[in-house]
């Protein structure tokens, strides 16, 4: 991984592509019919992780570029998209500090994807230096992946969170650093980040749907995140697994562990 960039996903690729929620078929379907896309035109999916947002789209563009600063998560993504059968993709180490300096490897853009990796960018240097590339009638589509362990209130939410802040303490990790929220960051509240940009044209969507977990998954997905992956544990690791199991077995032994999933999209055309 470039110095650029922190530490946030180290660790976390085989857990990513495993225990991360896809994104719900009926976004796709809308984004792919809101863009007219048939076939032509290269799709960047900035942020791509290991192809959540990357695999659904590809049948539908002639190219399509994975986009990720973590090394492990371009190869776990390759792997996934081998075994679905993408023959159209086209892998890049970068991140959004890197658009402009790798403009003769992306351009000419027809539709960029940025999934929740957009919290981590400088949403207006990223929208601006993917606005130059994009051709007219191009857009972008960011969807916010949902995480609930943090604003969750069923029983075995809460849990999940007293056991994450007695191990690791009462800050969010992010890696080797901590998480903090910052609103210029976050497009989806009145989509203000896309309405100063070239990309002015707006529509959103939103897609709720739950999905269940038993213990395993519990685990797989924590450890696919930036706030409690294998490298943030460290030798805690183990004590941690155990004592989360433990007490989600408490709540439920058996589960299922049901969780809330809200996907947040904002469609944006370049004018």
């Amino acid at each position: 991984m470039s110095s650029a960039y922190p530490d946030l996903f180290k660790g976390t690729a085989p857990y990513y592509a495993r225990y991360r929620p896809g994104y719900p078929d009926a976004m796709i379907v809308h984004i792919v019919e809101r863009f007219g896309l048939d076939g032509t035109g290269r799709l960047l999916d900035l942020g791509c992780g290991t192809g959540q947002l990357l695999i659904p789209l590809a049948p539908y563009v002639e190219t399509v570029i994975g986009m990720d600063p973590e090394p492990e998560m371009l190869a776990e993504a390759e792997r996934v998209a081998d075994k679905a059968g993408v023959t159209n993709a086209v892998w890049i180490e970068g991140g959004s500090l890197d658009v402009e300096r790798l403009r003769d490897r992306l351009a000419p853009l027809r539709l960029t994807t940025i999934g929740s990796a957009f919290h981590w960018m400088d949403g207006d240097a990223t929208l601006t230096a993917l606005g130059s590339m994009t051709v007219d009638g191009g857009g972008v589509v960011q969807s916010g992946g949902p995480c609930d362990v943090w604003n969750g209130q069923r029983d075995w939410q809460v849990a999940v969170r007293d056991i994450i802040r007695r191990w690791l303490g009462e800050s969010r990790r992010a890696g080797s650093s901590t998480y903090a929220a910052s609103s210029d960051r976050v497009p989806w509240s009145e989509g203000s980040l896309f309405a100063r940009s070239p990309f002015s044209r707006i529509e959103y969507q939103r897609v709720a749907c739950t999905r269940q977990l038993d213990i395993d998954e519990v685990v797989g997905y924590l450890y696919s995140t930036s706030f409690a992956s294998p490298p943030v544990l460290g030798e805690r690791r183990a004590s941690f697994e155990r004592d989360l199991r433990e007490t989600l077995a408490a709540v439920s032994e058996s589960g299922p562990f049901e969780e809330d999933l809200i996907f947040d999209t904002y469609l944006a055309w370049k004018e």
